[in-house]
């Protein structure tokens, strides 16, 4: 064998010796995706999707770690300390990687110490009431939260989540007051919602399409530019009549800085692959997500304008780092 030759061929791949060996052996373990909430949501659905495309194309068992709290910052750290062999990997979220680094005192950079696969998918958030709500679009639901400033109940999952940045950003745009409550978690918002007790929430689009397809509740418009395959019926903001109005979140999945670059570009690779397919894409936007698989360079580049820009949004509304 002539190893110049074989020195010339990797390169010409774009491989170095040592990226080459990485690759060819990995993965030599099962792999663990940490995910930074608790079990049950609808984004933990999601992980597990992930994990099993992941365990087809690539041979080893892939097992989803849950690792609560800190607004997902706890998994994030735990990851960003791993050792950078592609077997501990990171499952991100907007919220986590670029409104987090502004509300808490973090001992690590989440844009700098992972390292980024891929963003899997978009997030809308919708703006739901109860089923029963009088009002029955936008426009409607203004009206009233104008005539009593502060007496309409609107719930979110959690202080300085993204949901709770868009909800902050609805009410500047629409000019009104609602009586703002932060819950831990959807689920209780929701049952609170359908028992009557609230008025309305915002909420992933995902966690609310099977309330939304049964009934349960009413979508008065998504936070994106185009309506959710999951409820098409239900409008966007600027359908219903908030012109300009969008914003959406993502998930992703990241590794650890310093991850060999041929082990980031099979786990891209095998995720483009597998998510692409058309039974895959379907599962997902049944379920309320919008696939947008790209690359490593892509999801980098996402992650760090919207730490600048949800920035931003975190002082203008006037939120405090804990």
């Amino acid at each position: 064998m002539n190893i110049k030759r074989v020195l010339a061929a990797l390169l010409l791949a774009g491989l170095s010796p040592a990226g080459a060996q990485a690759e060819a052996q990995y993965p030599s373990k099962p792999i663990t995706i940490v995910y930074p909430y608790a079990p049950g949501s609808a984004s933990d659905t999601l992980s597990r999707v992930v994990g099993e495309v992941l365990q087809k194309a690539l041979g080893q068992p892939v097992i989803v770690e849950n690792k609560p709290g800190a607004g997902g910052t706890i998994a994030l750290e735990y990851v960003s300390r791993a050792q950078p062999d592609g077997h501990t990997l990171a499952f991100t979220a907007s919220g986590a990687m670029a409104v987090s680094p502004h509300l808490y005192k973090l001992r690590f950079k989440p844009t700098e110490d992972l390292a980024p696969i891929t963003t899997l998918v978009e997030i809308p958030f919708v703006f739901v009431t109860r089923a029963d709500a009088p009002e029955r679009d936008l426009q409607g639901f203004i009206r009233k939260a104008r005539a009593t400033p502060g007496g309409v109940t609107s719930a979110n999952a959690g202080i300085g989540t993204q949901a709770h940045l868009t909800q902050m950003l609805f009410q500047n745009a629409a000019g009104i007051d609602l009586n703002v409550i932060a819950y831990k978690g959807g689920a209780p918002a929701v049952n609170d919602l359908m028992g009557g007790h609230l008025d309305s929430m915002i909420d992933n689009a995902a966690a609310q399409a099977g309330y939304i397809q049964a009934g349960k509740v009413r979508g008065l418009f998504v936070t994106s530019k185009y309506r959710v395959a999951a409820y098409p019926d239900v409008p966007t903001a600027e359908e219903a009549g908030l012109p300009g109005f969008s914003a959406v979140g993502w998930f992703g999945l990241a590794a650890p800085r310093g991850t060999p670059d041929a082990v980031i570009q099979r786990l891209n690779a095998a995720l483009v692959a597998g998510l692409g397919e058309p039974a895959a894409r379907k599962r997902l936007t049944d379920a309320g997500w919008v696939p947008v698989v790209g690359t490593p360079e892509e999801a980098r580049e996402r992650a760090r304008a919207d730490l600048d820009a949800l920035g931003k949004v975190v002082r203008q509304i006037g939120l405090q780092p804990n």
